[in-house]
């Protein structure tokens, strides 16, 4: 048994472009990028509610970017814990996740907890980059 998905062109760049703004530790563009393609928010809908929003993700983008200060690896980083900071804002502002984007979720929770057992010093950013950046 195992998880598969498949993702439209237009919900890989939607990801490429999600994980590069992570990965190069702009938050505030994350957030942006979040509520400006989602299907449906309500950030729009409230005064400063993007604006809110998006400091809200740069937040939690700066967390996990202080993480890598000790190394950005499976042991020192649970990514669950982010994404369920992350998927709790959503919630509180209205921005839908994406099924597809959904899945995605589900999938690094498992496979996160399978790597940290198998190998909790693997570098996160190290393995992510080449593929994110478009170095492969």
């Amino acid at each position: 048994a195992g998880i598969a998905t498949s993702l439209s062109q237009n919900d890989q760049r939607n990801l490429k472009d999600l994980f590069r703004a992570v990965i190069l530790n702009d938050g505030n563009q994350a957030g942006r990028l979040m509520v400006e393609r989602a299907a449906y928010e309500r950030c729009t809908e409230k005064e400063g509610g993007v604006s809110s929003f998006a400091k809200g993700i740069e937040d939690i983008v700066a967390e996990f970017h202080d993480r890598r200060k000790k190394g950005l690896t499976l042991g020192a980083v649970r990514i669950g814990h982010l994404l369920s900071k992350v998927l709790d804002l959503c919630r509180v502002y209205g921005v839908e996740v994406d099924p597809a984007m959904a899945s995605i979720v589900v999938s690094t929770l498992v496979l996160e907890g399978l790597g940290r057992s198998l190998e909790p010093e693997m570098n996160l950013i190290d393995c992510a980059a080449p593929f994110v950046l478009g170095k492969i």
